[in-house]
């Protein structure tokens, strides 16, 4: 057993015993340590992996704000990762509308350091899959919000690399950790995220500033290559997206133009439209948030690029399952099986 694991037993509907490893290191970073915590259902080695990047709009939470992992972990007999990636920086004289913990042990950077890290961790899984017990070579990311918009970016571009673009240096995205595995992923889970950063407003103080160091509209050029729209191909993995359609803080619309994107370039996607819901779905965190489509069933719009017999998708699709756990769990079979 690695270091600083231990193991549980699960109780509910998935009959596996999940092992859990905490505080595991991926990378070691000039600002500090980058750890992810790993969940791995007892199974052949064939299962497959899921890697959660939590929200916070990319300046607070940590990796701990996530749902129940373990416990889908067992459910959807898939391996769960939650990884840390460097925060952005939040200057002194910039006052945010939510309380930032200076305690937050996390790293700090500037993008494209949170893509970095997210990819690094993926690769650092791949290269250590055996010693872990299961598939590297199928994995999925699923994110919230700031990291709704990282794991749809982690999907949309197989290659760190290309993100520098004509805009950052290859310095910038250089591959450190296990350079020869792949930072490709087979599948996408991407609630309420940011997939379009020149939309945003671009005041002063507003978190896509911080991210990026300096105002979208005064930096249209880091926007673009840290936006997901901007990689969209037909090459690109199945995607399943979730929305409130009352989000006050990251709009619909956001989902609903990468989901465009995705159909005018024929790749499979999923958008549930939440009629009700808000940004974190009301909850509280991302720890309690699935907790909320679990409790009752919400007003809701289903929209795909195709069926499951190929046919093309409108809205009301009656054979998807209502938006949670049930849904994501069949995302995955469909796509990483």
């Amino acid at each position: 057993m690695a270091p600083g694991s231990s193991s549980n037993a699960i109780d509910g509907s998935g009959d596996a015993s999940v092992t859990v490893y905490e505080d595991v290191t991926y990378a070691e970073r000039e600002a500090g340590a980058m750890k992810l915590d790993l969940y791995v259902p007892e199974t052949d080695g064939s299962t497959p992996l899921v890697v959660y990047v939590h929200g916070g709009g990319w300046v607070f939470e940590t990796r701990k704000n996530a749902p129940d992992l373990e416990r889908f972990a067992a459910e959807w007999d898939c391996a769960m990762a939650s990884v840390s990636y460097r925060l952005a920086v939040v200057p002194d004289d910039v006052e945010l509308p939510f309380e930032v913990d200076p305690e937050n042990p996390t790293p700090r950077g500037v993008f494209p350091d949170q893509i970095v890290d997210v990819k690094a961790a993926i690769r650092w899984l791949r290269a250590n899959a055996d010693e872990y017990g299961f598939d590297g070579e199928r994995v999925a990311t699923w994110g919230s919000s700031a990291g709704g918009h990282l794991a749809a970016l982690a999907g949309l571009v197989d290659d760190v690399e290309a993100i520098a673009g004509d805009v950052y240096s290859n310095e910038a995205v250089a591959k450190r950790v296990a350079p020869d595995e792949s930072g490709a992923v087979q599948a996408v889970v991407d609630w309420y995220g940011i997939h379009d950063l020149l939309a945003l407003t671009g005041e002063e103080g507003d978190v896509g500033s911080l991210l990026l160091g300096g105002s979208p509209t005064e930096h249209p050029g880091r926007a673009c290559r840290a936006s997901p729209v901007t990689y969209v191909t037909a090459d690109d993995p199945p995607f399943l997206l979730m929305h409130g359609r009352e989000d006050g803080v990251v709009p619909i619309e956001q989902s609903r133009r990468l989901f465009d994107a995705l159909a005018d370039a024929g790749v499979d996607a999923t958008l549930y439209d939440l009629h009700d819901l808000g940004h974190v779905w009301g909850a509280d965190s991302e720890r309690t948030a699935i907790d909320v489509l679990e409790s009752e069933r919400h007003a809701q719009s289903v929209t795909a690029t195709a069926t499951a017999d190929g046919d093309g998708g409108g809205p009301l699709l009656e054979a998807r399952s209502p938006a949670g756990p049930d849904a994501i769990g069949a995302f995955l079979a469909e796509t990483l099986r």
